[in-house]
């Protein structure tokens, strides 16, 4: 049964440092793992303090967010903490790759920080097509299908905690109020994080997404973005979320060290890839 901390949220310290202070101490050895309401009980702090400073926690790198709880990062620098992608890039390359040859799309992989998508690895298109994104760079998450496919992987709580100021306006096209993003996000999940966006992040281009979930709980994915309207990137669904399942799969059951790099390029290698290598770019738009 769920203790409740009731009782001494009267005695909780209001200094913020302290209240931070208190939750990092909760986790008294690497690798426990709590519930918000765990950390309630732990520390006697309001449930919606200490939620909000978790989240804060997590934005800043200092904690992880796993389906089953918080942890403490591996290292208390958010600079060292991008180094952890480094598996999930490996196992993605080969993929991109696959995925740009197969479309003439331009591919990116990215991360949800904050409030921002920080792209991973990107492969250009070869029809010519400027995106305005680069590796290490960062867009506002609201605006993209990618930033709203990782979005969606989170709780509605935690989507209000974190974009709790007016969501900035990309195009004119971008969501910017968060009713609507929510509405959004909600269709999202009902495509299993499948999502779209015609011309938000910038004019003239449209993407597709999907959602990577990482073991160590970070929020990736994978996007197609062209000149080209959303709703004939359709086609590229499927295509699409068997390239994030397949690189889910393998950084969650095979290490850098035997990882079989043929083997990770055969996700994308079905009957629907060896059709799109039969048409131009032309033909399938």
């Amino acid at each position: 049964m769920q203790e409740s901390a009731g009782s001494n949220t009267s005695d909780a310290p209001t200094s913020m440092v302290a209240r931070v202070a208190l939750i990092i101490n909760s986790f008294d050895r690497a690798g426990k793992v709590l519930r918000l309401d765990q950390v309630v009980t732990r520390t006697g702090l309001p449930r919606s303090s200490a939620h909000r400073i978790l989240t804060q926690l997590h934005t800043s790198g200092l904690l992880t967010h796993r389906p089953d709880g918080y942890s403490l990062a591996a290292s208390s620098l958010p600079v060292n903490h991008a180094a952890d992608h480094s598996t999930l890039r490996g196992v993605a390359s080969p993929v991109l790759k696959r995925l740009q040859a197969d479309t003439a799309l331009v591919v990116h992989l990215g991360v949800l920080v904050g409030t921002d998508v920080v792209y991973l690895d990107k492969v250009s298109g070869t029809s010519g097509v400027v995106v305005p994104t680069r590796v290490a760079s960062r867009t506002p998450a609201h605006a993209s299908a990618l930033g709203k496919a990782m979005l969606s992987r989170l709780p509605a709580e935690d989507v209000d905690s974190l974009l709790d100021g007016p969501l900035p306006r990309c195009t004119p096209a971008t969501i910017t109020d968060l009713t609507t993003l929510h509405q959004e996000l909600a269709q999202i999940r009902t495509r299993h994080g499948l999502a779209y966006d015609d011309q938000e992040l910038a004019g003239g281009l449209a993407s597709i997404a999907a959602p990577i979930r990482t073991p160590q709980g970070d929020i990736a994915g994978l996007s197609l973005t062209g000149a080209t309207p959303a709703q004939r990137l359709n086609r590229m669904a499927p295509f699409l979320t068997r390239a994030a399942r397949g690189i889910t799969e393998q950084i969650g059951t095979t290490s850098a060290a035997t990882r079989d790099q043929a083997d990770i390029a055969k996700v994308t290698d079905d009957m629907l890839s060896r059709v799109l290598r039969t048409l131009s770019s032309d033909d399938w738009v």
